[in-house]
């Protein structure tokens, strides 16, 4: 058992030089050193030492701006109950990397686990103004809407799905249950 921690602990020192001696971050280089910090931060996560995790995402950034190493590095910050701080993080990335959407669905999950659902709910809509026809983005729209008792958002959530020609049950069903005189009396 003694043995097997030097030997990991051999490896990681040698992935860290590997991280720490790539000067030059163009094609080849970039995507190892990208690929290395996310395989050495990701034993350390494994291993629930997702602060080390960070320092050597930190460190892989000064090296390389890959949109990888933020991401990654926003759920080291989500291990360690830091989920403000990884929003944060996933929305300036998002402004460094606009063509990352992945971002703002990290966003809104990590401010939902921080207890902030209700500035989920930008972060929702700004995902549907980039890209109005994300029915999924749409439906967990309508559903945070209606769990937080926002039935007037819910139901015009759904009233923008139905005229987008998403006739599906589950669209019906939240029609039907904000506004049943109308909808009650259409059937799929």
């Amino acid at each position: 058992m003694k043995r097997l921690f030097w030997v990991e602990t051999l490896i990681l020192v040698i992935v860290m030089l590997c991280l720490c001696a790539c000067r030059s971050t163009s094609g080849n280089d970039h995507d190892q050193i990208v690929r290395t910090a996310i395989d050495l931060a990701e034993t350390y996560r494994s291993q629930g030492l997702p602060q080390k995790a960070v320092e050597v995402y930190d460190r892989a950034l000064t090296q390389a701006d890959d949109y990888r190493l933020y991401y990654n590095k926003a759920l080291a910050l989500a291990d360690q109950g830091l989920y403000l701080n990884a929003a944060a993080l996933c929305d300036e990335s998002f402004n460094h990397f606009p063509f990352v959407i992945a971002f703002k669905k990290a966003q809104i999950t990590y401010l939902i686990l921080a207890g902030e659902k209700e500035r989920s709910f930008d972060v929702y809509l700004e995902i549907l103004e980039l890209n109005p026809y994300d029915y999924e983005t749409r439906r967990e729209l309508i559903e945070a809407y209606s769990s937080a008792g926002m039935d007037k958002e819910a139901y015009d959530q759904a009233l923008i799905l139905w005229n987008q020609g998403y006739f599906l049950d589950s669209v019906h069903y939240y029609l039907d249950k904000y506004n049943p005189g109308y909808w009650g009396n259409i059937s799929l």
